[in-house]
């Protein structure tokens, strides 16, 4: 048996475009969006398609490990939604088409130099391959050095910064980036820090406040029985309104999701010392909706019934019958 034989007993190899990689999050996050993206025009579902991680391995390659980060890539980027059906243990997963066109064209727009984003594979266009410039100066995927494509902002201007040769810091001060030209641009904020490139609107400052509220208040609480516990710090607003803000535009949460999620983490006397900020709360959402039963949940087990309920019993004799 020749070698060429032995290789297509593996099966058809798996295609992705390297070029996305940068903006993805990474070649795994990649893979698995191609995979998917090539699986949208055979649904069965409205949902999307159905895949478990061990099929998703076998077409892939990918660990449930390599799965599962590539996933919380592709949901932070809006690009992959999730649709949990737990009765059924079962996952679907749907591209979200609309969102993809918004990052490929935020790619386009953003060209560096005058030249393509989608570099040569091999060629360093900035002079550090490690951390490639964003046209804004930032690693643009939170908290992934690997992923250059930033969720927050989705603009087409060409800003007076996207002309610098090399990668500005990426804390840039507001002397460097004035606060007025940053709210030109999100004439919706209300809260801003601009050299963090962090706002929020009215509805996501009033939603972090009222978590501020709910965390003083545990905190007086348990002060009544330990009079040294100290009142924790005032937040940085713009730094919690900017998580709400992605939480909603990013996540597909509405505030209201967001006020009973955090209620429902505050009657846990474990996550309710675990989980007492908005980053914190977006982190952990996943593993909260499988934690935390919904309100009335316990009482809706049984048919929608309350199995701990005795009804009066009735001793209407009907007609016809001896009492």
């Amino acid at each position: 048996m020749n070698p060429s034989d032995i290789i297509r007993g593996f099966g058809r190899p798996v295609a992705y475009y390297p070029a996305l990689a940068e903006h993805l999050g990474g070649v795994s996050a990649t893979v698995l969006f191609c995979q998917m993206t090539y699986w949208m025009d055979k649904l069965t579902s409205e949902l999307g398609v159905h895949k478990t991680s061990e099929e998703i391995q076998a077409e892939t390659g990918l660990s449930y490990e390599e799965q599962l980060t590539a996933r919380k890539k592709l949901k932070r980027l809006g690009v992959l939604v999730e649709t949990h059906k737990r009765l059924e243990h079962r996952i679907y997963f749907k591209v979200n088409f609309e969102r993809v066109d918004q990052v490929l064209t935020q790619v386009v727009d953003n060209k560096l130099n005058g030249q393509s984003p989608f570099r040569e594979q091999g060629k360093d266009q900035s002079g550090n391959k490690d951390m490639p410039c964003s046209g804004t100066g930032e690693s643009p995927v939170r908290g992934d050095g690997k992923a250059h494509f930033d969720p927050t902002e989705i603009t087409t201007e060409t800003t007076t910064e996207n002309k610098n040769t090399s990668c500005p810091d990426a804390s840039l001060s507001d002397a460097q980036l004035t606060k007025e030209a940053f709210l030109n641009r999100h004439p919706e904020a209300v809260v801003a820090h601009a050299g963090k490139r962090q706002w929020g609107s009215k509805e996501d400052l009033t939603c972090a406040q009222w978590m501020w509220s709910r965390i003083v208040k545990l905190y007086e609480k348990a002060a009544e029985t330990d009079g040294e516990l100290v009142r924790p710090k005032e937040p940085n607003w713009a730094a919690w309104s900017n998580e709400i803000r992605l939480m909603c535009a990013v996540d597909g949460r509405t505030h209201k999701q967001i006020c009973e999620m955090f209620s429902r983490v505050q009657r846990d006397p474990f996550w309710c010392r675990n989980v007492m900020s908005p980053s914190k709360l977006r982190e952990k959402w996943d593993d909260l909706v499988l934690r935390l039963p919904s309100p009335g949940a316990a009482q809706h087990q049984a048919g929608g019934r309350d199995i701990n309920h005795i009804s009066r019993p009735d001793n209407t004799v009907p007609p016809g019958f001896r009492g």
